[in-house]
C-alpha cells in the first residue's frame, strides 16, 4: 500500500486538507501507478526543525512519497514530475510571499512482512451503488440561489440600501423548489389559468453525490456528482427578499435535463456559457463567469447551515432580465459542455 507523506515547517499556515487532496490527486492520476482506495495521505506539522541555511521565517514543505516495487523508471520519473508540479503549483502564493523550500522524493518499498486488512473497495463500490440510485431517481430537494448574479444584484440598484434590509445580501439568498415542480426535457409545461407569461431562467444545477454539509470552498467541488441544465420558471415578480413560493412553485415549474454531464467532465464550473432560444431564435446569452458567489463558495456557504444528500441539487443562479413567453412557445437552453433542455408551453384547459 503505497504512503504519501507530507512534512512542513510549523511557521506555515496552510489548508493542509487541501494540499493532501492536490499531491494525492496528482499521485494517482489515472490509477495506472497505484489505486486511490490504497492510497493513505498524511500531513505533519514540524515544529522542531532546523533549516541549515536558515533565518527564522525560512519554511519548508517536504513531501515522501513510499511506493512499492514493480514501475519502471519511466513511470516513477512521470509520477515525480506529475505530483512536483502540482506541489510546486499549490504552494506558489506562498512562496511569493515568503521564504520556502520545496523538496519531494520517491521511495520504494521493500517489506519484510506486510499485515493489512482495509475495506475500501466494498465501501466505494457500495457508496457508488448507492450514488447511482440517488441520481436515478427524482431530487429528493432543489435549492435556488437569488440574486446570485452581478447583474440581477446591480440592477436592484438603491433598492437594496432600502428598509427593511438597509443593504446588499451578506449571505446566499435562497428558496425552495419542490417536488410538484419537478419535470423533464420535452415535456409539456400547462400554465396556470391565473398566468398569462412565465420568466424562463437558465441555470445550471449542482447535483450532489453524497451527504454535503459544512464544507470549505477547497471541498465544496469533492462532493459533486456532476450538473445538470434546469429551467427555473417563475411568474414574474418583484420580490426576492421574501419566498415567492406563489411565483416560483407552480406545479411544472422546474424542468430538469435527463443527462448528468460527470463533474470530472467540467475543468470549470464557472466559465460555462449559456443560450436561451425562444421559437428557434437565440434569446438570451449569459455565462455562470457572472456569478456573485462562484459554483464552491456557494456550496460551502449555503452547507453551513443546511445539509445536502445524494442526488439533491443546487441551482446556482438564473441570469437577469429572463425571458418572458407565454403559451405556444418554446424555449430551449444549452450550457457548454453540459447539455441542452427544452419544452413548449400550453394554455390550462377549461
Amino acid at each position: 500500500m503505497p504512503h504519501i507523506w507530507i512534512e512542513y515547517s510549523g511557521n506555515l499556515a496552510l489548508d493542509t486538507r487541501a494540499l493532501m487532496r492536490t499531491v494525492q490527486a496528482a499521485a494517482v492520476g489515472d490509477g495506472s501507478l497505484f489505486p486511490l482506495a490504497g492510497a493513505r495521505t498524511r500531513a505533519l506539522r514540524v515544529d522542531d526543525c532546523l533549516i541549515v541555511d536558515g533565518h527564522p521565517d525560512n519554511a519548508f514543505v517536504h513531501v515522501v512519497l513510499r511506493i512499492g516495487h514493480g514501475r519502471n523508471d519511466a513511470q516513477k520519473a512521470a509520477l515525480g514530475e506529475r505530483v512536483f508540479q502540482a506541489l510546486t503549483t499549490v504552494l506558489a502564493p506562498q512562496m511569493a510571499a515568503r521564504p520556502l523550500g520545496i523538496s519531494m522524493q520517491i521511495e520504494e518499498a521493500d517489506p519484510v512482512l506486510n499485515y493489512k486488512l482495509n475495506n475500501y473497495r466494498d465501501y466505494l463500490a457500495a457508496r457508488a451503488a448507492q450514488t447511482s440510485a440517488a441520481l436515478a431517481a427524482p431530487p429528493r430537494s432543489v435549492v435556488g440561489a437569488a440574486l446570485n448574479t452581478r447583474q440581477a444584484l446591480a440592477a436592484l440598484g438603491s433598492a437594496v440600501d432600502a428598509p427593511p434590509y438597509k443593504a446588499a445580501p451578506k449571505a446566499p439568498v435562497l428558496y425552495i423548489k419542490p417536488a410538484n415542480t419537478y419535470a423533464q426535457d420535452g415535456d409539456v409545461i400547462t400554465l396556470p389559468a391565473d398566468i398569462t407569461e412565465v420568466q424562463v431562467g437558465a441555470t445550471l444545477g449542482v447535483v450532489f453525490a453524497r451527504r454535503a454539509t459544512r464544507l470549505s470552498e477547497s471541498e465544496a467541488l469533492d462532493v459533486v456528482a456532476g450538473y445538470r441544465v434546469v429551467a427555473d420558471l417563475s411568474v414574474p415578480h418583484a420580490s426576492y427578499f421574501r419566498p415567492a413560493l406563489k411565483q416560483q412553485c407552480r406545479d411544472g415549474f422546474c424542468p430538469i435535463g435527463r443527462d448528468l454531464a460527470p463533474a470530472s467532465a467540467i475543468a470549470n464550473p464557472d466559465a460555462l456559457d449559456i443560450e436561451v432560444w425562444v421559437d428557434g431564435v437565440v434569446a438570451q446569452r449569459a455565462s455562470t463567469a457572472d456569478l456573485v458567489r462562484p459554483v464552491a463558495r456557494l456550496i460551502a456557504d449555503v452547507t453551513q447551515f443546511m445539509s445536502f444528500e445524494a442526488g439533491d441539487m443546487l441551482l446556482v443562479g438564473t441570469p437577469h432580465d429572463a425571458p418572458r413567453l407565454r403559451a405556444g412557445q418554446r424555449y430551449d437552453i444549452r450550457i457548454a459542455q453540459v447539455g441542452t433542455l427544452g419544452n413548449a408551453l400550453a394554455a390550462a384547459t377549461v
